[in-house]
């Protein structure tokens, strides 16, 4: 019985060893490089930093460095850890004026599964597959990352460059979103 609580103790301080060992086995990626470098029908694991959006159409990750383009969310998560400090940050100011829509925006660090653009129908004819490329989500994002942990959740700070404009919120610097100038 006195070994009990050395045992507990040991496999406690084992599985956050494995935590974190399993979390440095991957960098945290820049979200513009990998807009630009996972190929066309490519996906790979991924810790990635970015400003999460979330609203009535959906959850998006952005960036400073690419401010014309957005990769949708898709939450898959094993752990839930983290969960509830990005709905209370992203959800602030809906809370303080009691009304749903477009959420505040968190910087994250996601771990996940990173995809690039999908590729189009092989039956379509070529002429079309040429022209066409089907997007991720409903407003029209080339990329996606399924995200399977949260590892950081932080408040935008009001310096950031992804932060609102103080003379009209609504104005996001870093989600101009234009999917074909993105191409």
């Amino acid at each position: 019985m006195k070994n009990v609580p050395r045992i507990f103790g040991l496999v406690a301080i084992c599985f956050v060893a494995k935590q974190s060992i399993a979390q440095a086995q991957l960098p945290v990626l820049s979200l513009c490089d990998l807009q630009v470098q996972v190929a066309q029908g490519e996906h790979r694991p991924v810790q990635v930093e970015g400003v999460f959006l979330s609203g009535l159409e959906g959850q998006d990750l952005v960036n400073a460095g690419c401010s014309g383009r957005s990769t949708y969310i898709e939450f898959a998560l094993k752990t839930h850890q983290r969960w509830k400090r990005l709905e209370r940050l992203s959800n602030k100011t809906n809370r303080r004026k009691h009304w749903l829509g477009d959420g505040d925006a968190v910087l994250v660090i996601f771990k996940g599964e990173f995809y690039g653009p999908q590729t189009p129908d092989p039956k379509l004819p070529e002429w079309i597959r040429k022209f066409y490329h089907p997007a991720w989500g409903n407003a029209d994002e080339m990329t996606k990352l399924v995200v399977y942990s949260i590892l950081s959740v932080k408040a935008l700070p009001a310096n950031h460059p992804c932060a609102p404009l103080k003379s009209n919120p609504r104005q996001w610097p870093c989600y101009q979103h234009d999917p074909l100038g993105s191409l």
